[in-house]
Order: C-alpha cells, then sequence, then structure tokens
C-alpha cells in the first residue's frame, strides 16, 4: 500500500507541475500515462459467458475490471445476467470463472444505470485495481482506458488515453474521450493515479463522446450488488460514499482540450519524412499519405518512398509544395503488408523536391526492436500535412491479425451435406443472390480451384478483394454452370455509432503478421504516412484506420526490411 500512495503523489505532483507549466508538456504527460497505465494494466480482464456442460463461449465478449483482493469484478448491467457462469481471461493469460452477482439496469431506461458486478470463483491471488471516486472527477483531467475491443480480437487490452469533458452529464455519465467500442462494455477507466473511476457503457458517434458508468454508483451499491438479483429499481438498501482522499490534491489540465494545437511544437530531429501520393486506382484519381526514405550506396543518393499498396494505383507522383508533383516510379509491391515501396525520380532543377528532401527519413535494417509491455501509454506522433500531426498513445504490443474484414463480401453461407458444399444462406440483395446463385446449389469450383470440404470453402473466399469478379462453378438440378460474382466490401454493424465515425474505417485493414495499435484519429487516406515517438525516432507507419478505436501501424523492422529486399 505504501507504494501505491507514493506513486499516486508523484504522479499528482508531476501534473500540477504540467498544468502550472507555461506551455504544455508531452513528456511530463507521458509519463503520467505510462506510470498509470504500469499500474492499472493487469487488473483490466476480457469476459464472455460460458457454457459450463459444452464447455464454450456462450455470449459476446465484454470487459471488466478486479477490484479486491478476494475477487469482486465490476462490469455493467448490459453484459450479465445475474446467476450465470462466465469465463474471465486475465493479461498473463490466465483463466477463471466467475459468477454474475448483482445487476442493475432498467429496460425502459435502456438498461441505464448500467451498474453490475461478478464474482471470481474459488481462492487466489488476484491482480486488482485500486477504486477511486467519481465525484471527485475534474473537467479536462487526464484519464486512461484498458480494455478489450471485440473486433481486434486480442487476448491483452487496448491502452487508450483521454480526458474527462464532463464529470458528470444529464443523464447521469461520466464523459471520456477515451474512445470505446462493442467489447469495451464494462471496461475500466482510470484516473492519472491510476484509480477506478468509471465503467464503459455506450458511445455517441463524435469519437470524442464515451459515456461511462460512475464509479461511485458500485460503491453505493457494493452491499446490494452482493446479491446475485436482478434488480427492478434502485436497491432500498445503499451504502455511504466517503470523501476521496486525494480530491483536493487532484489537477486538471485546460491544454487537453486541444491537445493537437500543442503537437506543432514537438521537434522531429530528423524531419518527420511526411509526403502525399496521388494516383489512378480504377480510372479514378486517390491520393494517400506516404513515407520518405533516404538511401546510400557507394556514396550515391537514392530517395524512395513507402505507401500504403491498396492506395496506390498507376501513375503516381508525389505532391510537392504549391500543388506541383514529381513522378514516382513502383519498385516493388508486398501484398501480405500491404506495402508499396516507389523511387523519386530525380529532378535536380526542381526547388521544392530539394526542400522536401531535407525531411527524408535513413534507415536501419538492423533493427528488429518490437514494442513492450513497458511501452504502453507512450506518446506517438503522426505528421499527415504540414503542421497537422496527430496525437496518440500506444495502445498495444505487436500482434498478428488474420485476414477476416478486408476479404471481399460474397453473401452466401454452405454447409457440408452429404460429402457435399451446399449453399444454405444467402444474404439479401448481396453478390452471390445478385449473381443468380440459388439456395440448394452445389459449390464445385471457385475460379476453377476444386472445392470439396468445407475448409476449401472459406479458405478460397477469403483470398479475394472488395471489387474482385469470381467465377463460381456449381451444380443445380443436375446440371453444371458457371456464374460470375463481383465481391464488395465486408458490411459494417449497421446503423451502430461504432461504425459511422468520420473517414470510416480503411478497405484493406486487416491480414497482417504483425503490427501494433495506437488511438490515433488516422482517415484511411492518410495512412502510409510515419509514427514517431516524442524522442523524434520512427516507430513505423500507418497502415490502416481499423475500427473507431484503433489505428495500426507496421512496425519500422518490416518497413525496414521491405525495403532493404528490394535495393
Amino acid at each position: 500500500m505504501r507504494k501505491l500512495l507514493i506513486v499516486a503523489f508523484s504522479a499528482a505532483a508531476l501534473l500540477t507541475a504540467v498544468a502550472r507549466a507555461q506551455s504544455f508538456d508531452y513528456k511530463k504527460m507521458e509519463q503520467i500515462s505510462k506510470a498509470a497505465t504500469v499500474k492499472a494494466y493487469q487488473s483490466s480482464v476480457r469476459i464472455w459467458g460460458f457454457d459450463t456442460a459444452k464447455q464454450q463461449q456462450a455470449s459476446a465478449q465484454f470487459s471488466g475490471v478486479v477490484v479486491s483482493a478476494e475477487g469482486h469484478i465490476l462490469t455493467v448491467a448490459h453484459a450479465v445476467v445475474p446467476g450465470k457462469v462466465y469465463k474471465v481471461f486475465f493479461t498473463d493469460g490466465s483463466e477463471r470463472l466467475a459468477t454474475a452477482l448483482g445487476r442493475i439496469g432498467f429496460k425502459d431506461k435502456q438498461n441505464m444505470p448500467d451498474v453490475a458486478m461478478m464474482k471470481l470463483m474459488g481462492e487466489g491471488k488476484w491482480p486488482y485495481a485500486e477504486l477511486g471516486w467519481s465525484g471527485s472527477l475534474k473537467e479536462n483531467e487526464p484519464c486512461i482506458s484498458i480494455s478489450y475491443p471485440e473486433t481486434l480480437n486480442q487476448k491483452q487490452p487496448s491502452v487508450r488515453f483521454g480526458r474527462i469533458s464532463e464529470p458528470m452529464n444529464k443523464w447521469g455519465f461520466v464523459v471520456s474521450t477515451c474512445k470505446m467500442e462493442p467489447g469495451d462494455s464494462g471496461g475500466p477507466l482510470y484516473d492519472y493515479l491510476g484509480r477506478v473511476v468509471a465503467l464503459h457503457s455506450r458511445i455517441d458517434i463524435s469519437e470524442s463522446v464515451n459515456l461511462e458508468v460512475p464509479v461511485d454508483l458500485y460503491r453505493k451499491y457494493w452491499t446490494a450488488l452482493q446479491k446475485p438479483e436482478d434488480y427492478a429499481e434502485l436497491p432500498a438498501e445503499a451504502d455511504e460514499v466517503a470523501s476521496d482522499p486525494m480530491k483536493d490534491k487532484l489537477m486538471a489540465m485546460p491544454g487537453l482540450a486541444d491537445m493537437e494545437s500543442h503537437s506543432g511544437k514537438i521537434n522531429l530531429k530528423h524531419g518527420d519524412g511526411a509526403v502525399k501520393v496521388e494516383s489512378k486506382l480504377k480510372g479514378n484519381p486517390v491520393s494517400v499519405s506516404g513515407t520518405l526514405f533516404l538511401f546510400k550506396l557507394k556514396g550515391k543518393a537514392e530517395y524512395l518512398l513507402v505507401s500504403k499498396s491498396s492506395l496506390v494505383g498507376a501513375e503516381p507522383g508525389l505532391v510537392l509544395y504549391g500543388g506541383k508533383h514529381a513522378g514516382l516510379e513502383v519498385i516493388k509491391r508486398d501484398a501480405d503488408n500491404d506495402l508499396v515501396l516507389m523511387r523519386l525520380k530525380p529532378d535536380p532543377e526542381n526547388g521544392a523536391i530539394r526542400m522536401l528532401l531535407k525531411e527524408a527519413l535513413s534507415f536501419n535494417p538492423a533493427d528488429t526492436a518490437a514494442v513492450t509491455t513497458a511501452d504502453l501509454g507512450r506518446f506517438l506522433i503522426s505528421p499527415v500535412a504540414p503542421g497537422d500531426k496527430r496525437t496518440s498513445v500506444l495502445s498495444s504490443t505487436n500482434f498478428s491479425l488474420p485476414r477476416k474484414f478486408s476479404a471481399g463480401f460474397f453473401g452466401a453461407g454452405a454447409n457440408f451435406i452429404n460429402e457435399e458444399i451446399i449453399l444454405t444462406r444467402m444474404a439479401p440483395g448481396g453478390p452471390a443472390e445478385e449473381a443468380k446463385l440459388k439456395l440448394g446449389d452445389r459449390i464445385i469450383g471457385i475460379n476453377g480451384v476444386p472445392i470439396s470440404r468445407p475448409e476449401h470453402y472459406g479458405q478460397e473466399l477469403i483470398k479475394y478483394n472488395p471489387g474482385d469478379t469470381i467465377s463460381i462453378q456449381g451444380m443445380r438440378n443436375g446440371e453444371r454452370y458457371e456464374l460470375m460474382v463481383g465481391l464488395r466490401k465486408m458490411p459494417g454493424q449497421g446503423d451502430h455509432p461504432a461504425e459511422r465515425f468520420a473517414g470510416g474505417k480503411s478497405l484493406r485493414l486487416d491480414g497482417f503478421s504483425s503490427v501494433f495499435s495506437h488511438d490515433a484519429l488516422i482517415r484511411p487516406e492518410e495512412c502510409g504516412g510515419p509514427v514517431f515517438d516524442l524522442s523524434g525516432d520512427f516507430n513505423g507507419i500507418n497502415i490502416a484506420r481499423f475500427s473507431r478505436t484503433s489505428t495500426l501501424v507496421m512496425p519500422r523492422a518490416v518497413i525496414y526490411r521491405f525495403i532493404a529486399a528490394a535495393i
């Protein structure tokens, strides 16, 4: 306990120094973010319903936080049913079953106030978080989210940084700018001291509006929540909520309300290498960001540019100052990592090129460093245009992301019946239906590849992208046919606010062997540009806007190997 108090008071003193400084101090804010992340990380857990008879997952994934040595878990009412069994996953890879206890969430009020508790089964030593007080929160106070976005589907949680924009809104929620999406529900919001101050509940369309259940409600109804009861009204039994002993020491940071305005003052000591590339994709003009590198061989300088391959088409050109262009030549593409390497055609008479080349980055093929958990919460900078640098925090370590959402949408499901692949599900208005495929058809081939086993069907379809046209060989009423099907983009989750954020998702957003995530607001056309830490060191390139909460970065080691293999 003594150690935790020292950490808390150190963070408070540090934020006091930041708040009183004449300019916004990113490095001190980074220290606060990292310290809170280290303290809180292991207490955040991934959860899903569990069928003990069938020994399998029985609900969608959600999040929670362990808050006691006895194994009490706080989560939200809309995720649990009292008395049901759930499987809980810890950051160290261990698993344990838990039982849902009390739940306070009323259907006629959209599950508000959205309060629930669980309890781990059996004895054990659990990593648990310190409980804070939502009643002492201040506007523009820093906060940290550590929880599990469902579509990212990782065993480790995702870290996000933000501020308290409203300590209490008219519906009784804390409002934070720590972005969330499905799967994050029930996950903890920590204050800058690493204490749980709220639980993730719901979102608005704006990425900056994230609604959190105040932790003081859990304090108030702690005794009532011990019972596995679905309360039809607020429990009559209420506990006294003591005052936060840190209340008078907590600090707000007004500069957090406009962090991006301070990012221009960050000195990227080696240049930023950020450029814009224009080309034609299927006859249409497109633009994307890129990263410029300087390569020296036998005393000769050559300028190479790396970008996102799926957004670089024919006749690529580098956009220079004043709207001028410089020609680019494609050297190599890497479909697996969605990378393209281009050579800048020399034009020594063009002064705009000479200015731009000063920003080119050097590269080190021997650099194989990977992100570690000690780096989580570190601040990152993504230059996307002159004077426009996006700030974020490092959300994860390196992970692989299998191809799923990037595959072209076919719109027909099949079952293995009597040793044959038979279409049994058809999306109304989907590509398969429009191409005149029908339920009951037997699929025998895709693009000439024989299909005879269930795994063949999915393995072949997932190879193709939105916009691709594939041929389907099938049998109907004993007659063989061949139909052409144009694949589309995978449909999102309908009208859910998580699918409606500004700019949307990248078309190619998964199928990567090694990436890490951060919480930057990067649009799909801004991918391909560089990512730096506060020391000005190159960390990788933004390769995809994956979701509302996550932008993916291709690590520098992958970029360096790609360049080295091509030159």
